[in-house]
């Protein structure tokens, strides 16, 4: 039996705020104590974490969160530099007992099987999931509903070989040694044991990781946040309910950032380190690698979305602005994956002002039906401010305007021009630095939005090449005779991924994360050279 249950019964056994960027964005979000339990009585207790059979703790330590169907007490276990050592250990014989032994395919299908639980409503762990999630991290119910089923069908069997074929060209090769293009024979061998850092922002991201990771025959020991501790741990019970010695190379613990006792040990045994969070805990951690063991840190990024005046015609641009609802909207701009600042063309049947007051009112729409989560109060000052700002640049001459909700600050449009070589993508001309730069693409996400109108789309993605190494996904709605010359364009300026405008919060599978490879990165090759299998064949007596 694996070390983690779940139900509704008691259970025994830089150069700006990363948070302006939406990598943990919601830190704050769990406001009870995540080291005392509530004095409340006896509130229903479930386990946030997942432990291989076997693992004993002396040590429990309880936090309350209250959800729609009352108060959930969260479990976890507590552990100190000694244990995360012995768990460590214990992660690297599972992996050598079952997950090491299996073949690729096993394993695909098994985390496919895993997968395919999560498509019905009345799975448990899904409906846990959805009770858990909203309430620890404000997101609206029935937005995490559909989200986290279209993000888990993307771990269908299907989908997954599609992923395998064509990142890794020869997935036997993770099984042995398999003929080369070389005339020789190659095989890839993957980490043992990976220690991976979970962010919060947006639920589901570590399943991506974990995956990925199972893929190569890696052990997993995963720390989540207190945060969004749900689906890590969720997902590693699904993968248990399949085969439960495969689940026993994983384990999922929560514990505070930068506790230095249990991660130094974490990362001195791990042969591959995964890293999803702020860029500080990104370079802090990249910083206490050794030597070429690969770490994988998945920082703090903004994302950008291109509006062709094609896409503002008669016919398309209710389509076009409602698309670009949805990206804003969807877990209010925490993902990096989401805008922060839409440059749209003038030449359309609708103006660039027009078309950010329409989407004023797409953005009402969408808090009618996903309301936003509620903010602290540093997060609301940050969105009033930004509204001032723009409010004042206006008072001043600009061009400036600031469309927002009547009531707080639900959704927020703030709308400049730019003449060519000028304004926020004028850096060239302007002489403005990359912090400048940056500043200016950068809102403070919780549905603010800037919209830029500019003459040209793809003179405007050539002033942002000192936003190089911040920049990630774009949405682009232009005609397909535009799209490869902007994606060229965008390309050189360090963008990894363009997409639909509409779903720039719905990555594909096998998407290159920041631009690296999702398996390849965690492997390492091994050849045996052309004419070796010859020369082992001089040595065979009857072949004389």
């Amino acid at each position: 039996m694996s070390g983690y249950s779940i139900g509704d019964s008691a259970v025994g056994g830089s150069v700006m705020g990363d948070s302006a960027l939406g990598v943990n964005g919601r830190a704050d979000a769990v406001r009870a104590d995540a080291s005392q339990s509530s004095p409340l009585s006896s509130p229903v207790t479930i386990d946030v974490f997942h432990l291989p059979s076997g693992v004993e703790t002396a040590e429990y330590a309880t936090y309350d969160v209250t959800t729609a169907a009352g108060v959930r007490q969260l479990r976890y276990p507590v552990f100190n530099g000694p244990s995360i050592t012995a768990l460590a250990r214990q992660l690297t014989e599972a992996r050598a007992r079952r997950l090491a032994a299996m073949s690729v395919n096993d394993i695909l299908d098994v985390l496919a099987r895993a997968a395919e639980l999560w498509t019905d409503p009345d799975f448990e762990l899904r409906r846990q999931a959805e009770l858990l999630i909203p309430a620890i991290t404000g997101y609206q119910p029935d937005m995490v509903r559909i989200e986290l089923k279209r993000y888990m069908r993307q771990f269908r069997h299907r989908e997954l070989l599609r992923f395998l074929d064509a990142e890794i060209g020869q997935p036997a090769m993770l099984d042995g040694f398999r003929p080369n293009k070389a005339a020789g024979y190659s095989r890839y061998v993957g980490p043992r044991l990976t220690y991976q850092v979970f962010s919060s922002n947006v639920p589901g991201i570590p399943v991506w990781s974990m995956v990925m990771t199972l893929l190569v025959k890696g052990a997993i020991l995963g720390k989540s946040s207190f945060s969004e501790p749900v689906m890590p741990a969720l997902f590693a019970r699904s993968v248990a309910m399949i085969d439960p010695e495969l689940a026993d190379a994983i384990a999922v613990v929560p514990w505070k950032g930068g506790s230095q006792e249990l991660e130094d040990p974490a990362i001195d045994a791990a042969d591959a380190v995964i890293v999803y969070g702020s860029s500080t805990t990104t370079k802090l951690i990249a910083g206490k690698v050794a030597g070429a063991k690969p770490c994988l840190g998945y920082g703090a990024k903004i994302g950008l979305a291109f509006i062709g005046r094609e896409a503002l015609r008669p016919d398309t641009y209710a389509d076009t602005v409602h698309r670009a609802a949805v990206d804003i909207a969807t877990y209010d701009q925490q993902s990096c994956l989401a805008p922060q600042t839409i440059f749209v063309e003038t030449g359309g049947a609708l103006a660039p002002r027009e078309v950010a007051q329409l989407l004023g009112g797409e953005l009402e729409g969408q808090q009618r039906k996903y309301p936003r989560a509620v903010l602290s109060d540093a997060e609301n000052m940050a969105i009033q401010r930004a509204r001032t700002n723009t409010e004042m640049q206006a008072l001043m001459g600009g061009s400036d305007a600031v469309i927002a909700s009547r009531d707080g600050t639900a959704w927020t449009v703030l709308y400049r021009e730019s003449e060519a070589g000028a304004g926020a993508v004028g850096a060239a001309e302007t002489g403005l630095g990359a912090a400048e730069t940056l500043t200016s693409l950068m809102s403070p996400l919780n549905r603010t939005i800037n919209v830029v109108a500019v003459p040209d789309l793809v003179d405007a993605v050539g002033q942002l090449a000192n936003c190089r190494g911040w920049l990630q996904s774009c949405g682009v709605a232009v005609d397909s005779s535009r799209l490869f010359g902007l994606a060229d364009a965008l390309a050189q300026v360090g963008v990894d991924r363009v997409c639909p405008l509409g779903e720039m919060d719905r990555a594909k599978s096998g998407w290159h994360h920041d631009g690296g490879f999702n398996l390849i990165d965690l492997l390492r090759a091994v050849d045996i050279e052309r004419g070796s299998d010859a020369y082992s064949d001089s040595f065979d007596l009857d072949m004389e």
